[in-house]
């Protein structure tokens, strides 16, 4: 077999027994650096390290278990792994038996088991666990809630450069909880981690140039940051892409360009792209007036709860528009609709009149079958 360039004398060390040896073996096998990258080889040598104890090795034959890497998947062999070295100390196994557990991956989801991994890690320094215990904190999980201990662990990891918890720092200064608001602050850690390239940070960014939060409102500047999200698939950042183009905000008004960013953003799952889509094409408006098309968007908006795309799909099965017309389908939107209004004031009590007027085309089967629509509709999102 070609050994590549594998130093002798560590090849040598290996086969008499040496750990650190057989470890190194294995990273060079792993990763191909100087040698064809093979899986077998790498696992060999990891394993016979591992089995005399080496903390290295046994996290990574946890991850080339964790990972299906030359073996098949087993995440129990990964737990394993990861825990004989978590138990010496080892940070990144540490931290990867915390996301085994905060992800139910390979044994029940237990938030306090991971907690516990995480903070071992942590208090080691590993920038990630420092990162994930602060969003533990943040939405209560295995803990109580508490904004002041998430920004703790946040900024342990942000000092140390991690990006993610730079954003995170970011939005807890941004955003309205316990913490005081603070845009100026929030506005340096986004900056610090969207200069790194980290997608959410640079839309975080772009929204306070938009809004004039702690900085001058520069639609320039925001522009640019949503193009740098946008280009790496964020969606919210192409929606918001899409608006500033629609609303000539930075840029001259061009509705080609606003529709091709809520394209974008839409088949990502977006419901405003997805809705603003279907009134493009309800309308006429910057495209051809297409019905068909307009349902089709209207009804991926609503089956996520979007209030004022249930409303117009309701208008649509009623006068048959885009669509054989179809009361039950009108009444079922309606409904839907008629419940989730509250955060939209501008459809007022429409959905409740519009429920009523399609309920006075129905008789008492028809009613019953609309319901059970309604019932299936909601099962489905709760699932």
């Amino acid at each position: 077999m070609d050994h590549g360039t594998i130093d002798p004398a560590l090849r040598d060390e290996a086969v008499r027994g040496n750990a650190d040896a057989q470890n190194r073996l294995g990273m060079l096998y792993s990763s191909g650096k100087g040698v064809p990258q093979d899986w077998p080889q790498a696992t060999g040598w990891f394993r016979q390290a591992a089995e005399q104890g080496h903390a290295s090795a046994q996290f990574n034959l946890g991850v080339i278990h964790g990972n299906g890497q030359g073996v098949r998947q087993d995440h129990q062999q990964a737990l394993a792994w990861y825990r004989k070295a978590a138990h010496q100390g080892h940070a990144k196994a540490q931290f990867n038996l915390g996301l085994m557990y905060a992800g139910g991956q390979g044994v029940p989801q237990d938030h306090e088991q991971a907690r516990a991994w995480y903070t071992d890690a942590a208090e080691q320094g590993h920038a990630g666990a420092q990162n994930n215990l602060g969003l533990m904190f943040v939405n209560g999980h295995g803990v109580p809630r508490d904004y002041y201990k998430a920004m703790a662990w946040f900024r342990k990891a942000a000092e140390q450069g991690d990006a993610a918890a730079q954003n995170n720092l970011g939005m807890i200064y941004g955003n309205q909880n316990d913490v005081p608001q603070d845009f100026d602050k929030a506005l340096f850690w986004y900056r610090k981690a969207a200069e790194q390239g980290y997608a959410n940070a640079q839309f975080n960014l772009a929204t306070l140039y938009e809004n004039g939060h702690g900085v001058a409102q520069d639609y320039a500047q925001a522009l640019a940051w949503y193009r740098a999200a946008a280009a790496q698939i964020h969606a919210k950042a192409q929606f918001h892409l899409g608006l500033l183009y629609d609303l000539g905000r930075g840029v001259p008004a061009d509705a080609q360009q606003a529709m091709g960013w809520y394209r974008q953003a839409a088949e990502q799952g977006h419901a405003r792209a997805q809705f603003n889509l279907g009134m493009r094409y309800d309308s006429g408006q910057g495209v051809i007036q297409d019905y068909q098309k307009a349902l089709s968007w209207y009804r991926r908006a609503a089956d996520q709860g979007h209030a004022r795309a249930q409303f117009n799909l309701g208008l649509m099965y009623l006068v048959g528009q885009g669509a054989t017309a179809d009361v039950l389908q009108a009444w079922k939107w309606f409904s839907l609709c008629a419940g989730s209004a509250a955060g939209n004031p501008e459809l007022g009590d429409k959905p409740e009149r519009h429920r009523l007027l399609a309920e006075d085309r129905m008789d008492a089967a028809q009613l019953q079958q609309a319901a059970g629509l309604v019932q299936e509709w909601r099962a489905r999102r709760a699932a």
